[in-house]
């Protein structure tokens, strides 16, 4: 870096005033444009201040950037952005379409996870800080407890939490806008920071491709006829690719091999309280998970002590309303008092 691209910080503990080039560079203000907000920097003094790069591409071309986790926690807390070589880069937003084939591997995964007792899946916006203090963000992710419960600090005034490192799977939805060189440089920042596996999901071409840490130049191709698998986190987690890109994933479909467990179980209790009986605590117990991870909201705390006044016919109703894809308040308002 030469002299006329040292960066240089003043002390302001929130709002450092900063210097590119000899010209001063205010940190952005928040500016809405009908109903949605933006981030955007000022001009000073009438010049024009560099603008945000367009992608962690052009963020890391530059020299690095006046922006840190300490400086702009508030703004990485709060906006869809994220922090690279010193530089704030707006996400690419995503569609419904995109954000429904994200959730439905997260509800996948995560009932997997849990019942074999490995983690949980996180939803977007988990904020990861990477050995270069830059900030990422994947779209989903799965995470071993174990990783969550040791590799989370707080930063900040208000203490946010952040994830050092990546968590073991990061799934990336894949969009036109940000494909080819973009993607394979987010693969080496995860990689870099102990993630083992990446999904690469293309929504427009319904395929997935998967990178490995151990080598990231030969990705697995799976397409719509496909069945994908999630080795060596889940042994045995087997789900269809269709599934994942279905506007309308079944119960069935999200639950998988938890859902045949627990019938499993079911059936075992059948055989000394009655089947009918065991089918039906099968049902009191998946019923919330599914639920959850459909409608992805919290319930009732009552929910428990309700399902367990409902007969085997009013649970199996309530199953199958939930693959119908009926709204939630309606859902709960099939549940008897």
């Amino acid at each position: 870096m030469n002299q006329s691209q040292t960066v240089n910080r003043q002390a302001d503990n929130r709002h450092p005033a900063t210097l590119i080039n000899g010209h001063a560079q205010p940190l952005p203000k928040v500016i809405s444009v009908n109903g949605s907000k933006y981030l955007t920097l000022e001009t000073n003094n009438g010049i024009d201040t560099t603008a945000w790069p367009r992608d962690l591409i052009e963020a890391y071309a530059r020299p690095r950037g006046p922006y840190t986790l300490e400086n702009a926690a508030e703004l990485l807390d709060q906006y869809s952005v994220e922090l690279y070589n010193g530089w704030l880069v707006q996400q690419e937003l995503t569609n419904p379409r995109e954000r429904r084939m994200v959730a439905n591997i997260n509800d996948m995964l995560s009932l997997s996870a849990r019942q074999v007792g490995f983690g949980q899946s996180l939803p977007d916006q988990l904020e990861c800080l990477l050995s270069d203090e830059s900030v990422i963000k994947p779209d989903g992710s799965l995470i071993s407890w174990q990783r969550l419960d040791s590799k989370v600090i707080a930063y900040g005034a208000h203490e946010h939490s952040i994830l050092v490192g990546c968590p073991e799977l990061v799934i990336e939805s894949h969009s036109p806008s940000n494909w080819c060189a973009q993607e394979r440089r987010k693969c080496e920042l995860y990689f870099a920071n102990d993630a083992q596996i990446v999904w690469d999901v293309d929504e427009i071409n319904n395929e997935i491709w998967v990178y490995y840490a151990h080598a990231p130049d030969m990705p697995l191709h799976f397409g719509l006829d496909d069945e994908i698998h999630c080795e060596p986190l889940i042994p045995g987690w087997r789900r269809r690719v269709a599934d994942i890109f279905a506007d309308h994933a079944s119960a069935k479909a999200i639950a998988g091999e938890v859902a045949e467990a627990w019938r499993s179980e079911g059936i075992e209790i059948g055989r000394n309280q009655g089947f009918d009986e065991g089918m039906a605590q099968t049902l009191r117990s998946l019923l919330p998970v599914l639920a959850r991870a459909h409608y992805g909201s919290a319930l009732p705390e009552t929910i428990a002590d309700q399902l367990q006044r409902c007969t085997l016919a009013q649970l199996q109703q309530l199953q199958s309303a939930i693959e119908a894809d009926i709204p939630l308040a309606e859902w709960l308002r099939l549940i008897p008092d």
